[in-house]
C-alpha cells in the first residue's frame, strides 16, 4: 500500500500561508497553474530520498519518466509496508523544508510548508524539543531548535529567543539576541504582543543594535545560526579580555565600563563583579547598588551572588534585614552546589556546604563585605584588603603579615598592584621573611602585569640574573605564585586568611567598547527596578608605553637620583681636602657640609643595587675617603674654634 504526498514549491512573490485556508488556496492555484518546466528541486528531493530509505520509495524519481518533473506539483507515494515508513515520511518532510519546498498530505489535508510552519498543527515540528526540553534534556531541546531555527522554523526562533532572555536551556542571556529572535520568530498575536513589549524596554540606541541584528538575521537565510554564534562568542570573549584588564591599573577602567555593558546585557558574571564595583570603585560604597547587582545575579543563577544575596539580606547591607529571605537565597545556593559537588567527590558523596551567611562579624561593614568576597577567591577584594590591613582602616589594626598574605592571593590571581605590593613586603622584609631575589622578581612581574607604579633604580646583577629569571617564570605560572614563595621560605609571617582563600585561578575578560555588546545598555527585563548610581571618583592614569621584553637579561635600567650626585660631590671634597688644605673656618665647614653629602649619597645609592662584595669594598672605600675628610675638617673645626676661646 502507497502513501501519497504531493509536493510543490511557492513562488518567491506569494506570501507563507498562515491558514489552512490560505494553504488549501495556494495549492489549488499551483495545480491551475503552467507547467513551470523541470524543477530541478524536485530531483534533489527524491535524490535524497531515494539514498536514504530506497525500500519506501513507491516511484523513483529520476527524471527519466516523462513529465514527472515539470509539472508544477509533484505526487510520490510511501509503502506504507515498510517497518521504516515512519522514518521516511520524517526524512521526506526534513528535505522539502530544506529545499523549501512544501509537502501536502492529502489523507490528513495538512501541510507541510517549506518554512517549517503547519498551519494545521502550528507547534507539530517542534514537538521533539518540547518533548526532550519537558524531559529535562536541555541539551537535545536546544540541538533541535536550532537545527529547526536554521530552517527558518519560526516557533524554534522564538524559543530560541526566550531561551536567551531567560536564560533557560543552559544558555547564557543575551538580551540583543533575544529581542532580534523573538521578532523574528513571532508567529501569531501572543508571540508578536510578547516580542514586540520586550523590544520597547530597550532604550534608543538598544533598539538600534536590535533592529540592526534583525535586519542581518533576515538576509542571511541559511547563515543565521553563524550570526548568532558570532554574536554570543563575541560577548564570552569581550568577558574573559575584560577580566584581564581589570587586573591591569592602566586598564581597569576601561574594562570595568566593559564589564558594566555585559552585565546590563545579561551576563551573569559580569553582573557579579558590579557588586564589588559598587563598594571600592565608587567615590562613597554603594551597597545599594551592590545589592541590585547581587539579585541581578542570583535571580540569573549565579551560585556565588546567592551565597552573598543571602548574608546580605542576614547582616542588612543595601537593604533591611529579611532573614526569611536569607534563608530562602541560602537553601538555593546550597541547593545548586550539591550536585557539582556529587561530580566532584569519588563516588558521589557530597560534601558539606560551604560558609556564606555563617561568616564572621568584625563589626566594619567595609570590612565583612569585601572580606567575604575576598575569601571568594576575588582578586580586586583581596587586594583592597591588604591596602585595608596595610594601612589599619575600615576599623581593623594594621597586620602587616594579613596583608601580606592577602597580596600574595591577589597577585597569584594576576592582579598588578597587588604583585607590586607584595613585592615591596618581600623585598624589604614586612609580614614575613626578606628574599631580595624574590622581590625583584616580584617588581618585574608587576611591571610585565601593567602596575603603573615602578621599582625607579632597580637593576639585577649579572650572577643574579638566571635565579631572577627563573623566579619570574616560576611565579607567573597559574596557581603557583604562594607555592613558589613558600617554597623559598618567603611566606607571609602570620599565615592569614589567604592561605585559607581560593586562588582566583586566571579566569580574566573584556573591554567592551568596539562590541556590540559595549555600545548600549537594558536594565534586566524581568525586574522593573532600576540600579542606584553614584558619580566615580578614581582618577584616570596615564598609560606608559608598553615596552617588550628584551632578548638578553632582564634589566630594570638604572635612574639617576640625588644619591649620586651626593657620591659625586663627597669624591669631590676628598679631593679638595686632600690638595687644598687651607686654614679657616669657612673652608673647613664646607668641608663639613660636603662629607656629610657624601655619606647620604653612598647610603643612598648602595641601596639601589645587589652589589658583588668588590663593588661593595670600592664603594665603602669611597665612602670612607670623604668621610675621613670630615673627620678631619671637624677636627680643624673644634681646634679653630679653642684657639678664638
Amino acid at each position: 500500500m502507497s502513501y501519497t504526498l504531493q509536493l510543490w514549491e511557492k513562488p518567491a512573490d506569494w506570501p507563507w500561508p498562515g491558514t489552512k485556508a490560505e494553504a488549501d488556496a495556494q495549492f489549488e492555484r499551483m495545480q491551475d497553474s503552467p507547467p513551470p518546466g523541470q524543477n530541478p528541486k524536485f530531483l534533489a528531493f527524491g535524490q535524497a530520498l531515494y539514498e536514504r530509505f530506497p525500500p519506501e520509495m513507491d516511484a523513483w524519481l529520476d527524471g527519466s519518466e516523462e513529465g514527472v518533473t515539470e509539472d508544477a506539483t509533484l505526487g510520490f507515494g510511501l509503502l506504507t509496508g515498510s517497518p521504516h515508513w515512519d522514518a521516511a515520511f520524517d526524512h521526506a518532510w526534513e528535505q522539502a523544508g530544506r529545499l523549501g519546498l512544501n509537502l501536502y498530505d492529502p489523507q490528513s489535508g495538512v501541510h507541510y510548508l517549506g518554512n517549517g510552519d503547519v498551519p494545521e498543527e502550528p507547534d507539530l515540528e517542534v514537538q521533539r524539543a518540547v518533548r526532550a526540553r519537558k524531559a529535562g534534556d536541555d541539551r537535545a531541546a536546544w540541538a533541535e531548535y536550532r537545527r529547526l531555527a536554521a530552517r527558518g522554523n519560526p516557533h524554534a526562533l522564538y524559543a530560541m529567543g526566550r531561551a536567551l532572555r531567560f536564560g533557560v536551556m543552559d544558555q547564557r542571556r543575551h538580551f540583543d539576541l533575544a529581542a532580534a529572535l523573538q521578532l523574528l520568530g513571532a508567529h501569531d498575536a501572543g508571540s508578536r504582543q510578547d516580542a514586540k513589549g520586550f523590544h520597547d524596554r530597550f532604550p534608543p540606541e538598544g533598539q538600534a543594535r536590535v533592529q540592526m541584528l534583525l535586519a542581518r538575521m533576515k538576509s542571511s537565510g541559511e547563515l543565521l545560526l553563524k550570526i548568532v554564534d558570532g554574536e554570543r562568542q563575541a560577548v564570552d570573549d569581550a568577558f574573559e579580555r575584560a577580566e584581564r584588564l581589570m587586573l591591569d591599573s592602566r586598564k581597569c577602567l576601561e574594562a570595568s565600563d566593559g564589564l558594566e555593558a555585559l552585565a546590563l546585557q545579561g551576563h551573569e558574571v559580569a553582573a557579579y563583579r558590579q557588586v564589588l564595583e559598587s563598594v571600592i570603585g565608587w567615590e562613597e560604597p554603594n551597597f545599594e547598588n551592590a545589592r541590585y547587582w547581587c539579585q541581578r545575579a542570583a535571580d540569573w543563577d549565579h551560585e556565588p551572588a546567592k551565597r552573598l544575596l543571602a548574608l546580605m539580606h542576614e547582616r542588612g547591607w543595601g537593604g533591611p534585614v529579611d532573614l526569611a529571605l536569607a534563608a530562602k537565597w541560602h537553601a538555593a545556593a546550597q541547593e545548586q552546589r550539591q550536585p557539582q559537588q556529587k561530580r566532584d567527590v569519588p563516588g558521589g558523596l557530597s560534601l558539606e556546604p560551604k560558609p556564606s551567611a555563617s561568616a564572621p562579624s568584625t563589626g566594619s561593614v567595609m570590612r565583612d563585605f569585601v572580606g567575604w568576597i575576598a575569601r571568594d577567591g576575588n582578586p580586586h577584594a583581596a587586594y583592597h584588603m591588604g591596602t585595608s590591613d596595610q594601612h589599619g582602616r575600615h576599623g581593623g589594626p594594621a597586620d602587616m603579615a594579613q596583608a601580606r598574605a592577602w597580596y600574595a592571593q591577589a597577585a597569584e590571581a594576576g592582579h598588578a598592584d597587588a604583585t607590586y605590593n607584595l613585592a615591596i613586603f618581600v623585598e624589604e622584609g614586612t609580614g614575613g621573611p626578606k628574599d631580595a631575589l624574590a622581590g625583584k622578581a616580584l617588581f618585574m612581574l608587576a611591571h610585565a602585569r601593567g602596575s603603573t607604579m615602578r621599582a625607579e633604580g632597580l637593576r639585577v646583577s649579572a650572577s643574579d640574573q638566571g635565579t631572577v629569571r627563573a623566579l619570574v617564570t616560576a611565579l607567573r605560572e597559574p596557581g603557583r605564585l604562594r607555592s613558589v614563595l613558600q617554597e623559598r621560605g618567603a611566606a607571609a609571617g602570620g599565615g592569614g586568611r589567604g592561605s585559607a582563600a581560593r586562588a582566583a585561578g586566571g579566569s580574566a575578560a573584556a573591554a567592551v567598547a568596539a562590541s556590540p555588546a559595549g555600545q548600549g545598555v537594558l536594565r534586566d527585563p524581568s525586574s522593573s527596578s532600576s540600579a542606584p548610581t553614584t558619580g566615580r571618583a578614581r582618577p584616570r592614569v596615564e598609560e606608559p608605553d608598553d615596552s617588550d621584553e628584551p632578548d638578553g637579561p632582564y634589566r630594570i635600567p638604572m635612574s639617576w637620583h640625588l644619591g649620586h650626585l651626593a657620591l659625586a660631590i663627597g669624591a669631590a671634597n676628598a679631593v679638595l681636602l686632600i690638595a687644598f688644605v687651607k686654614p679657616g673656618a669657612s673652608f673647613r665647614a664646607g668641608m663639613l657640609v660636603l662629607g656629610l653629602v657624601a655619606a647620604f649619597g653612598a647610603w643612598r645609592t648602595s641601596r639601589d643595587f645587589e652589589w658583588r662584595p668588590v663593588a661593595r669594598a670600592l664603594v665603602a672605600l669611597l665612602a670612607a675617603i670623604p668621610m675621613v675628610g670630615m673627620a678631619v675638617s671637624v677636627g680643624l673645626l673644634f681646634k679653630a674654634f679653642r684657639t678664638r676661646g
